[in-house]
Parts: structure tokens; sequence; C-alpha cells
């Protein structure tokens, strides 16, 4: 398939060199005043990260958090009201619109609800950022194809919106996205409107484009599963600022937030069970219990994991609940045991110096 990607781009992700980052926040803060309001709302507020180039870079948070102003700001739909966004080396928060029309074909995007057009077919939608980028007939006749043949949809480049699936419009979507050969790719909620299956089959074709092309992507999202599936690096967004980030094995299996601790509760499966959480307290009780939990991201997890405590511990511990699961494609064990309150001090010494992280997160009588 003549796939239309730059020379570059054939590059795969991994073991590529350390360059510069593709993405830069530099303490960005957007505020507004809703129209017929009367007082400011701060959407994002000193907010600094950066996003390596090739990077599946996950943005999660509830509702109202600000993911959606976030990513509007890397294409410049938004203006920063204070601080810096650099977008592959180009500072584009004092851009000028005739200037940001160029960046902005390094950058494509995908959303929730598709928005594609109901009067074009499929070869049309992914066809018109090309028609406006003022591409010829016969340039974009050679473009579309590959692109409908890359996310799948080769036998139905000329089927109408009305007439495929969701998945089916939003692999359109992607494809439209990808029509300019962007750098960066943007994903809002992009699987938020699909079922389980179709959204698996979405990320699998998101992460195909991102190992074969080189794409980096920043995908914005409420649902854990989309990041734990995909993604490489992370972070959290709670009332306008980034309260944790970072690799998501680290983020999801040590989270030192409790809006982070409770997003992956569902991913690493930790609870304590009721009758032990009803009776859990901070602070040590003569003759009770401490509860660790210890975590690993190796092969083999779940075996490490239960050698190193049988090396450091013997048998002075009990298992509490426990899960194995892959994070970014890795394979991870996270557990939570119990040992005398009076050792648990020795008993953190010990797995520390088999090389195993652990953290007391309370202690029961």
């Amino acid at each position: 398939m003549n796939a239309p990607v730059r020379t570059e781009q054939l590059i795969a992700v991994e073991g590529r060199q350390a360059s510069k980052p593709i993405i830069e926040f530099q303490g960005v803060s957007k505020t507004y005043r809703p129209r017929g309001g009367a007082e400011t709302v701060t959407a994002l507020k000193d907010v600094s990260f950066t996003v390596q180039r090739g990077d599946i870079f996950g943005v999660i948070g509830r509702s109202g958090a600000g993911k959606s102003t976030l990513i509007r700001l890397i294409n410049g739909l938004e203006r920063a009201t204070a601080g810096r966004v650099v977008v592959d080396g180009v500072d584009i928060t004092g851009l000028s619109e005739r200037d940001l029309i160029h960046t902005r074909r390094k950058t494509g995007m995908i959303f929730q609800h598709f928005n594609l057009l109901s009067s074009r077919t499929a070869f049309g939608n992914v066809a018109l950022p090309l028609e406006i980028a003022g591409r010829s007939r016969e340039e974009i006749k050679r473009r579309v194809p590959p692109l409908l043949e890359l996310v799948g949809l080769a036998d139905k480049h000329d089927r109408y919106p009305s007439e495929l699936s969701g998945g089916q419009k939003q692999r359109v979507g992607i494809a439209r996205a990808l029509a300019t050969e962007p750098s960066v790719l943007l994903c809002d909620e992009a699987t938020s409107a699909l079922d389980p299956e179709t959204t698996s089959s979405i990320l699998a074709l998101l992460s195909d484009v991102n190992r074969t092309l080189g794409v980096t992507i920043v995908l914005i999202t409420h649902e854990i599963p989309v990041i734990q599936e995909i993604c490489n690096r992370v972070a959290v967004l709670d009332a306008g600022r980034i309260v944790e980030q970072g690799r998501v094995l680290d983020v999801f299996l040590k989270p030192s937030h409790p809006i982070t601790e409770n997003f992956v509760r569902s991913v690493t499966g930790l609870e304590l069970p009721a009758e032990l959480a009803a009776r859990l307290q901070q602070h040590p009780q003569t003759g009770g219990s401490a509860i660790l939990q210890v975590t690993s991201a190796e092969t083999d997890a779940g075996t490490l994991l239960l050698n190193r405590l049988a090396t450091a511990l013997g048998d002075r511990f009990g298992i509490v609940a426990g899960r194995t699961g892959t994070l970014s494609g890795k394979p991870f064990a996270a557990w939570l045991i119990t040992v005398p309150s009076e050792t648990s001090g020795a008993a953190l010494e010990a797995l520390s110096q088999v090389g195993q992280d652990a953290k007391v997160i309370g202690y029961v009588s």
C-alpha cells in the first residue's frame, strides 16, 4: 500500500533518540468570562507538562476539569491567558490567526461525535482538509484511497455517514485527521460515544497509526481503560490543575494524589474488604496489623512479587487482596498484605532490600 507518509515517519517510535518535546505547556493559565456572567472562570491554572515526539499521551479528568480547554489550546482554537504553548518548536501563544492556519495543518483532530459532513461520502469527508489546503484534484485522488485503506474502509469510499456504523464514522474521522500529514493527532473523547468492542478496535487503530506513521497522539478522556490500553504517559487533571503526571505504570501503580487513587482503583482492584475498610486507622494499634500495598511492573510480576515477599518476610505476612493485569501492554501485579504493626518498619526495609516498593496504607486493630 502506498500510504501517504513522510520518510521520517517510517522510523519506529521505540528506540528513537531523545529530542526536544513536540508539545510544551509552560505555566499555562486560561480564564474567560461566560456570556452574561459577572465573574471570571478559571479553566486552567499554571499548567506545565511536555509531550515527547512519538508519545501516546493521555490526559484524564472528570467532567469540567479543563480537558477540552487544554486540547483546544494545542491547536490554537483557544488562546492562553498566561504562559506559553509550544507546538513542534513554534510558540503559538501569540501567533496571528493567519499564521495559525499553517500550524493547524500539522495538528489533526478527531472528535467524540465524529463531526462528519452528512452530504459528503467517506471519500469526500477525507478529501475536505486537502481541498481547504488547496491541493489539486489529482493529488486528492491519489492520497485519499490509501488513507481509507489505512483505517480499514477501502470498500466504503462512496458511503455516506448515515450508511456507516459509529466505529466506521470514527475511522473516517481518523483518516480525515491524517490527510494533511500532521505531526500531532488530538483525540477529544474519541471513544466516548462507542461501545466497548468498537472502542477497543479504534484504540488498536490509533496505536497502529502511532507505531507505523510516528504520529504523536494526545488523547483526553474520562475513561481509565482508554489510558490503560494504549497510553505510555498520562497527566491527571483536576479543577484546572495537573495533580499528577508521568509514565502510566508509575502513576497507576503508585498514585500520589487522592483523585488519581480514585481513578485507578478500578484498574489495580486494590480495595480493602468492607469489614477491614471500616476498621482502617491512620495510627498503629498495639497487637494490630499494618496493611501494606506492594506493586510490581515486570515480566512474571505476580511470581516475582510472591518470591520477594517470601524472601523478605518469610511467613510473617498475610494476603488481603491482589490483582494482575497489563498497563500500556506491560504486566503488573498489585497486592495488599498484612504484617504485625510493630514490624511494619522492618518489613518495609526488608522489602526495599530485595528491590520491592511498598507503602503502609493504614492499620487495623
